[in-house]
């Protein structure tokens, strides 16, 4: 099966300013070309850059798929994963002997637009949240990132078998740290809980994984939706600037941030319901607030409750 070319690639922004420069209709096969993308990959990153839906919509006419775009909703919020934001913050924080008109018009937009600039703020005096992992266990995620950033091979061993892997993700998935990684025969994704784990090693290698940053996220959901392990989790945020709104080593299903009416932050993201993720809430105390879903807001209260009956 063909793989879809990852959206997050050293050409996306040549990507993102054809779609910013689009304004109404234009046939699929064209805005593809357009962005050196067959017809199917472009409706792949077109999926990522508008992650709500608002903004394009995708429709079949005489014989042909047509794209209607509004480029204004890329104006407002940017589709950045939580490190990508990092590295932006970072960009605009430095000093630059010489600054571009470009980068200048760029700081004075997202330092006045609303949920960009808070997001900076966020960025600005970031808290970091802990996990509670063994030596052993941060050990282990420590070479697995190192080896997911450099796409290299990992030899995991179990007490009972041996995996030669490209590790992809460290995440929280069906309630343990988990690593997701490609087979490096079949190229299939699985799931390595890290307390199975007994050993990780790197291997030398001239290949390359060949799952996309979107392949896996996809994959993650599938596994989620298969076990109902999944809530989309809408909290306010009270102060911004005093917490850390993107979890360690959590999948977060189409984030966003938006203010409402009243100019209040509001964070939402599909999540997988775990006690990692209660821990993180707890970690983030009076500053933010649990709108929705309700049935996710008893459980973590329940949790809340057991946690302080075995502290006592």
């Amino acid at each position: 099966m063909k793989k879809s070319q990852p959206a997050h690639d050293p050409k996306m922004w040549n990507k993102l300013m054809v779609l910013g420069q689009k304004q109404g209709s234009i046939r699929l096969r064209d805005l593809g070309s357009e962005m050196g993308l067959s017809e199917e990959d472009s409706l792949s990153f077109i999926r990522q850059a508008f992650p709500q839906g608002g903004g394009v919509e995708v429709y079949f006419q005489s014989d042909e798929n047509w794209v209607d775009i509004d480029a204004s909703a890329l104006q407002y919020m940017l589709p950045l994963s939580p490190g990508e934001w990092t590295e932006l913050h970072k960009l605009l924080s430095a000093r630059h002997t010489t600054s571009s008109p470009g980068l200048m018009s760029l700081k004075r937009k997202i330092m006045s637009n609303g949920p960009v600039k808070a997001i900076m703020k966020i960025l600005g005096s970031l808290e970091v949240w802990s996990e509670e992992l063994t030596s052993r266990e941060q050990n282990f995620v420590s070479i697995l990132e190192g080896l997911t950033s450099e796409k290299k091979i990992a030899k995991i061993k179990t007490d009972s078998k041996i995996y030669t892997v490209f590790p992809c993700k460290v995440i929280h998935i069906e309630g343990e740290l988990s690593v997701i990684a490609e087979d490096t025969v079949d190229h299939c994704l699985s799931v390595l809980p890290m307390k199975i784990i007994s050993e990780v090693e790197a291997i030398s290698t001239t290949s390359s994984p060949r799952m996309t940053e979107f392949e896996i996220e996809e994959f993650i959901s599938a596994i989620r939706g298969m076990n109902e392990k999944e809530a989309r989790l809408i909290l306010k945020i009270h102060d911004p600037v005093a917490v850390n709104l993107f979890p360690l080593h959590h999948f977060l299903g189409k984030p966003c941030m938006i203010t409402n009416p009243n100019g209040d932050l509001i964070w939402a993201a599909y999540v997988e319901p775990c006690p990692a993720l209660y821990d993180w809430l707890i970690s983030l105390g009076k500053h933010v607030e649990i709108l929705d879903p309700l049935n996710f807001k008893q459980e973590y209260l329940t949790y809340c409750e057991e946690k302080l009956k075995n502290v006592a």
